[in-house]
């Protein structure tokens, strides 16, 4: 069973049928924090709009004040509905947008983050959970909006993070209905990968560096059926990597390998990757958690379990 999956699904039961409903999985105490929220919000909504997820836009006027657990384990509250939202993580600006408030959203960089949340009118401010420490710690001595924090690991757990960031912002029961679909897409991709063994994956980048599992790359493979062959970032040898035996070779965009570099080297040839031509690209930061997920890890689980092509 996918983690967060049940969590999520239990909070839909809550907006359709909270007499029906079973009781919440055990868990950690997080997620019973979560379900928690999940059903104070599901309350409001049924009594507000009777029976049932409504799919259009519910409005907000309602759901305040909300709270919500982030990615962080941290409660964020906010008394009234927010006209101005700060985005560093684009799979929370995309579901943003999904939820109807894309002129609330002002997409930023790490450059002006702190700016832009310093502004009175910023009401939330979002960033990825990988924000470099130094950057957060400058984010929330200068910000006087809450600071949600946005990811999900395993990338499982994506259903729980957009339903959190829906109850935060007063769109709990369209983000639960994404949420759905989300976790529905995850389980059909989880039962594919059950039937197929995990493929050993090196995850390569800029200055020949391997990449551990606890980066947004990792994953992202771990996610897609890939066994990551290193367990730390380390720079890598030619050595080691023949000594690896990986079948598939994961390279991050920009400044990783190619196929054509690769076969540079004629130590590589017996490298199943390269001698398969399993060079896949991605992303170095990997995959943005919004309705687009489930669909971008499906292709790199194909990639990875891909048949062999000609080298020649």
């Amino acid at each position: 069973m996918l983690r967060g999956e049940s969590e999520t699904d239990h909070a839909v039961c809550l907006f359709v049928s909270p007499e029906t409903c079973p009781a919440p999985p055990t868990g950690t105490m997080r997620g019973v924090r979560r379900l928690g929220l999940l059903a104070g919000t599901a309350l409001v909504a049924l009594a507000l709009g009777g029976c049932g997820v409504k799919s259009e836009p519910t409005g907000a006027g309602g759901a305040f004040p909300s709270h919500a657990v982030d990615a962080a384990g941290q409660t964020v509250t906010l008394a009234s509905p927010p006209l101005r939202i700060v985005s560093l993580d684009p799979g929370a600006t995309a579901i943003l947008r999904d939820l109807g408030l894309n002129a609330e959203a002002v997409t930023v960089t790490s450059a002006n983050l702190v700016d832009e949340a310093a502004n009175p009118s910023t009401a939330l401010v979002i960033v990825p959970t990988t924000l470099e420490p130094a950057l957060l710690q400058a984010l929330t001595t200068s910000a006087t909006a809450p600071v949600f924090r946005y990811g999900a690991v395993p990338l499982t757990d994506a259903p729980t993070t957009i339903t959190q960031l829906g109850l935060v912002v007063g769109k709990g029961p369209e983000a639960a209905v994404i949420a759905k679909a989300v976790a529905a897409e995850l389980a059909t991709l989880a039962a594919q990968l059950a039937t197929e063994p995990p493929v050993r994956v090196l995850i390569e980048g800029r200055g020949f560096t391997a990449y551990g599992p606890s980066t947004p790359a990792g994953l992202a493979v771990a996610a897609a059926g890939g066994t990551n062959v290193v367990t730390v970032d380390q720079p890598l040898n030619l050595t080691d990597v023949v000594a690896l035996n990986v079948a598939a070779w994961v390279s991050l965009q920009p400044g990783g390998s190619t196929l054509t570099s690769l076969l540079a080297y004629p130590e590589f040839a017996g490298v199943p990757a390269v001698k398969d031509g399993r060079i896949v690209p991605l992303p170095k930061e990997g995959f943005a958690i919004d309705a687009a997920l489930p669909g971008a890890l499906k292709a790199l689980a194909d990639d990875l379990h891909s048949a062999p092509v000609s080298t020649g």
